[in-house]
């Protein structure tokens, strides 16, 4: 197996397949926006995601771990570009009835996505060698991150001088290069699973594995709260740097997008080390995200200019993006490598499916907190309880080595899921 042109197959499938989503995800939002100058509408468009994944977590987990991966794959992106086709079609001709449409082809992408982000996730050990999973999952993220800054860019610029049927058109042919890289990949022998005769059995094994795993329920209930915490993040900042600070839209496009180029930078870092990080590594860097965590409501305490705030929040937010890389990586890892591949695509589908429900649990929470307590004691007193979870997971890891096995602790692996 050549493991650098593998690398660059998945990359590619994974970059194109991000960066085409995101393209249109930004589009639609302000598609949807412009039609019905509400933010409800678009409220609406958003819950589909959560709604979604929560009824295919038994589905998604029990047909990644029961079928051929690189079949499932293919099925997935033609699926993608079928319904996307159809869409750009119907919305052309049919322009009254865009929200039913985009409601519909939404559903499918969101099937869609679920089943490719599940199925490569678990199909790591079949792709490359277990000392490449590291390497491997920074350079995914930072790909990915790379997209996430380039896609507002290219779909700001798209958005005013084509229709917004014609993204369809723009998606399908980044899918079509995904599907391309897919055909290439080459896979591994895939181990049989365990056969199910219902898939409500399947799924109740899954958790069942997570519940008798203490080092797997250890991480996952970890990542769990980091999800909700980091809506602290996505509520907060805005709400500071916009409403408290006064900082521009421009100012505040800026701040945000620091933390992308942290993650691409992060992992250009992460490379360079030549090494392989444990999971207590992944629970330190997690402790120093949650110091500097603390920091980000001081602007609030001192006057000290547009300018010099904005330099500052790009400064917090780079060393954050490229912390996400090291906290993220050897956690990825870990699943990858210690969960048995016939358990892997219902341990990631639940995974996905806590992470979506307590992102916008957090929101909702961390929007009232907003409205009632400043900033500063928010962040605050979310950095020293992020903090203290940290430790106590550190701590705990660290008192079950034996749990770590057969990697040794020096080398361990494990996952934080981000969505």
């Amino acid at each position: 197996m050549n493991v650098k042109k593998q690398m660059f197959q998945i990359i590619g499938a994974i970059f194109f397949g991000n960066f085409g989503s995101s393209v249109f995800s930004f589009a639609t939002s302000l598609y949807i926006l412009q039609r019905t100058g509400s933010a409800l509408g678009m409220g609406l468009s958003l819950i589909i995601s959560p709604i979604v994944t929560l009824l295919l977590t038994p589905y998604i987990g029990y047909v990644v771990d029961s079928f051929n991966h690189k079949r499932i794959l293919i099925f997935s992106q033609l699926t993608t570009i079928v319904a996307l086709t159809v869409f750009g079609f119907l919305l052309i001709k049919y322009s009254k009835y865009y929200f039913v449409e985009l409601i519909v082809l939404l559903i499918f992408l969101k099937i869609a996505d679920s089943l490719l982000q599940n199925t490569l996730q678990s199909s790591v050990t079949q792709l490359v060698p277990k000392e490449n999973f590291q390497q491997l999952n920074s350079i995914v993220q930072s790909s990915n991150s790379l997209a996430t800054v380039v896609s507002p860019l290219v779909g700001a610029a798209l958005f005013s001088i084509i229709p917004f049927g014609y993204f369809a058109f723009f998606e399908v042919i980044s899918e079509i290069v995904t599907l391309c890289f897919i055909f290439l990949m080459t896979f591994g022998t895939q181990p049989s699973g365990i056969v199910y005769e219902h898939i409500s059995e399947s799924f109740i094994s899954g958790l069942q594995f997570m519940r008798k795993s203490s080092m797997i329920l250890i991480v996952s209930l970890f990542v769990a709260g980091i999800n909700f915490f980091m809506a602290a993040m996505n509520v907060g900042l805005p709400y500071l740097q916009i409403h408290v600070l006064k900082l521009s839209t421009q100012q505040y496009g800026l701040t945000e997008s620091s933390v992308a180029i942290g993650m691409v930078l992060g992992g250009i870092i992460f490379q360079l080390f030549k090494r392989q990080f444990s999971v207590p590594n992944a629970f330190c860097f997690m402790i120093m995200f949650a110091v500097i965590f603390s920091f980000l409501g001081i602007p609030i305490f001192y006057n000290i200019g547009s300018s010099a705030t904005t330099i500052f929040y790009c400064f917090v937010n780079l060393l954050l993006g490229c912390l996400i890389i090291f906290i993220n990586t050897p956690l990825i890892a870990y699943f990858q490598t210690e969960v048995p591949v016939e358990y892997q695509g219902r341990v990631f589908s639940i995974q996905s499916t806590i992470t979506s429900l307590l992102i916008p649990i957090g929101t909702v929470i961390y929007g009232v907190l907003f409205d009632l307590i400043s900033g500063t004691w928010i962040f605050l007193g979310s950095g020293i309880i992020l903090a203290l979870i940290s430790l106590v997971a550190v701590i705990r890891i660290l008192k079950n080595k034996g749990d770590l096995n057969p990697l040794k602790l020096e080398n361990g692996y494990t996952i934080f899921w981000a969505e």
